[in-house]
Parts: C-alpha cells; structure tokens; sequence
C-alpha cells in the first residue's frame, strides 16, 4: 500500500505548524502511526518530533554569519541546499513506516511554490509517496473579502504549480468564532459569496481585477465542502480527516 502523505501548506502565520502537531496528536489518538517531515530550517521549536528535519541539514541561522546572507536570503538559500540532498529527504520517506507522514513546510510560502528548488523537495515527496496538499486559509482575515480571495487563488496556483491536489481549510477557527467544523456547504459556494461581496462592496481596481481572475479560476476548483478548522480546540480535524481521505482515494485505489 503506498504510504500516504499531508503537505501542510499557506502563508506565513497561517497555522501550518500547529496544525500539524493537532492533527497528527488527534491522528495517533485514533491509532494510526503518525511520521513528521519537517521542511523549514528556521524555526526554533517544533511542537511534534520529526523523523526528518531539514535543520540536520542546514540551519538558516548559520547561514546568516557563514555567508553573510540577509535573513530571507538565508531562508532561499537553505531551501536550494535542501534540495540538492533531497536524496536524504527521498531516503527517510521511503525507509519509515507509518500510516501518515504529515510534512510541515516553510512560512514563507513562495519558497516553496516558486522556487524550482521547493518543487524538488515536494516532487521527492511525492516520487516516495501519495501527497495530498492542505492549503491554510486564515479565517481571521476575513471570510469573503479581498484576503479570502487572494488566499482562494493562492491555493489554486498552489495545487496546478505543485501538481499533487490540494484542499483548501480554513485555519483557526477558534480565533474565527466559526464552529461546526464546516464553514460552508462546499469550495464553490464559498467562492461565490466571495464574488458576491468582491462586486457589491469597495470598488477599486484591484477588487475588479480579483472578480475577473477568481470567476476565471473557479472552474479549475475541485469540488467539495469548505472545512474549518482549530489547531486549539480541536474543532474540524474530524472533517479534515474525512476530506483528506476522500482526497486520497480520488487519487487512486489505496485500498
């Protein structure tokens, strides 16, 4: 059976990291055995043990004194090192036995979307395994103005640039005050109250040009429900569990 692997995916502060460490605490709650990638070389503390981390590769702290880099240019840098001993990345994947690999990826998002040196280590990913992206959506932004629109488009870009699908969730829905689990009845609905609000609130041109591309966009949207979800309370990781699932199994026959 293919071993099946979660690509946190989003913005910085998004919640990728504590989601991980929820999820894969509620996954082994359930019983499944539970592995953890760790693909950011700066942080400083992870709430979850990984099996692999990128800092035993490269530290982007070093980098800073060693090289004489900027901190976001120590942040890219240690990505392309990465990437070149994506080999030990590939190694670790394909050796550990587990349910889930959960793979926890860098805040700065665009390391990993648009830099061909992020689209190795997640094409290692998925050469040793069945990848399927969540990508975060922080709720506190707004659930239907322009961030929830440019963060809907983020996550399409995410899932045709990485090739592997992808799911879009809200993150912390506590902060959010959303409750249910399910924020919406599905992915379109939601996009439509995006457009709705886009053409009837602030008019300006970047809400004009976000209407056009989101309508665009929508059609290249899988179908399926808008979850919610808190790293906190716990609330929604049944739902991403289910949605998840239903992901992989569209991916093709794991039974």
């Amino acid at each position: 059976m293919p071993k099946l692997s979660v690509v946190l995916l989003g913005p910085a502060g998004s919640g990728k990291t504590h989601l991980t460490s929820a999820f894969g605490r509620w996954l082994e709650n359930l019983g499944f055995s539970v592995g953890y990638v760790n693909l950011d070389p700066s942080v400083e503390y992870l709430p979850y043990e990984p099996f692999f981390d990128a800092r035993s590769v490269v530290r982007t702290r070093d980098l800073l004194e060693l090289e004489a880099l900027g901190p976001n240019a120590a942040i890219v840098r240690a990505i392309d090192i990465l990437a070149e001993k994506s080999a030990l990345l590939y190694e670790a994947l394909r050796s550990v036995e587990r349910d889930y690999v959960l793979v926890d990826t860098p805040g700065q998002m665009e390391i990993v979307i648009f830099r061909s040196s992020g689209l190795k280590l997640v094409r290692t990913v998925r050469r040793a395994s069945v990848p399927v992206g969540v990508f975060l959506l922080d709720s506190t932004l707004g659930r239907w103005g322009i961030e929830a629109a440019i963060s809907i488009l983020l996550s399409t870009v995410a899932q045709l640039r990485l090739d592997v699908p992808v799911v879009p969730v809200l993150s912390k829905s506590d902060a959010a005050k959303l409750s249910g689990g399910y924020a919406s009845p599905s992915l379109h609905a939601e996009v439509d109250e995006i457009l709705k609000n886009l053409g009837s609130g602030e008019v300006g041109l970047l809400s004009e040009m976000l209407f056009e591309v989101l309508s665009l966009a929508k059609k290249y949207l899988k179908s399926g429900r808008l979850i919610a979800v808190s790293s906190i309370t716990g609330e929604g990781l049944e739902e991403l569990y289910k949605v998840v699932h239903e992901t992989f199994c569209a991916c093709g026959d794991l039974t």
